[in-house]
């Protein structure tokens, strides 16, 4: 019998957190319990604030949005992307809030009670960087085995990473506490660039997806994507659209019937000052198989391009 996920969202709320929050506001088989939001693509404030906004868009207040990580494990200041998410984190729009608002924000303890309330029900997603995860896992390692399972958006295997040569944004903004994640959650699923960068939303799709907007929160889709694609075609001349890579794993999540296919391997994040910062590790060499147990976690190396876009129309456009 199929039962609604109820799922924690762990994001750094710029452009394409926001099109993951949105279609799983949207998707009728999610209930989302709350949004823990960080550093990443931009910083924590705007982060908290951003989700806030959507939330309030959605008519969803009620959903609260716990303050998570301001810096990266190892204590350096964080890089931000106002070129590819805009100056406040969400393209060209700018929520009626400052971002000083949401400053002296401490309710991380209000993730622990939700964990608790609900053992063995939660999914929790990352889609940013892993730093408030890795600070659950190390600040309560008995709550947090009560997630029932854990998604994360984040590294490259076997194709070129998109900060660096080798590392994933998510990964390398963070590799400490990528790296503690991916050794200790149990129940992993990593969906990395592998995919992600292959779930394309064309402006022709986009603009669709727009002619059926009806509320408040399905008409800033397009505005957000548009600027999206420009800052794309910046860095990847040509590209047919915008890669979404929050969204995958939220989809992932979901469970959507064929979307992925996955092998089992344990993964480790290269995480000292070097030039593989970031760098996602997992022996895939020919004659390898799938691992078991402690330390094994699912990655996802293939997608259906065309159940991707099939179910996101169909949840984005409901």
């Amino acid at each position: 019998m199929f039962s609604i996920k109820k799922i924690i969202l762990f994001s750094d709320t710029g452009i394409d957190d926001a099109i993951a929050l949105i279609y799983a506001l949207k998707n009728p088989d999610i209930d989302v319990l709350a949004v823990v939001s960080g550093f990443g693509n931009t910083d924590r404030n705007k982060s908290y604030r951003n989700a806030t906004y959507l939330l309030s868009l959605s008519g969803h207040e009620e959903i609260p949005v716990i303050a998570g990580s301001t810096r990266p494990l190892n204590g350096e200041e964080p890089e931000f992307f106002p070129d590819i998410h805009g100056v406040e984190g969400l393209g060209p729009l700018l929520p009626p809030d400052p971002e000083e608002r949401y400053g002296n924000k401490t309710n991380f303890s209000k993730l622990f009670q939700l964990i608790k309330k609900h053992p063995g029900e939660i999914t929790i997603v990352n889609v940013g960087r892993c730093t408030s995860l890795a600070i659950a896992w190390l600040l309560s390692p008995e709550v947090m085995t009560l997630v029932k399972e854990t998604y994360i958006m984040g590294g490259a295997f076997l194709v070129p990473g998109n900060v660096t040569a080798v590392a994933e944004a998510n990964f390398y903004g963070d590799a400490v506490a990528a790296d503690i994640v991916c050794r200790f959650a149990p129940n992993l699923t990593v969906i990395p660039l592998n995919v992600t960068r292959k779930a394309l939303l064309t402006p022709a799709q986009v603009d669709f997806i727009h002619s059926r907007a009806k509320t408040p929160l399905d008409q800033i889709i397009k505005p957000i994507l548009d600027f999206y694609y420009e800052a794309y075609q910046q860095l990847e001349p040509g590209i047919a659209g915008t890669p979404q890579h929050d969204l995958s794993a939220v989809m992932a999540a979901a469970a959507i019937s064929g979307l992925f296919t996955y092998e089992k391997r344990g993964i480790r994040v290269q995480h000292e000052e070097s030039y593989s910062n970031g760098l996602s590790i997992a022996d895939f060499r020919p004659g390898t198989t799938n691992c078991f147990g402690t330390g094994c976690s699912r990655i996802a190396v293939s997608i259906d391009e065309d159940v991707f876009l099939s179910n996101v129309l169909d949840v984005l456009t409901q």
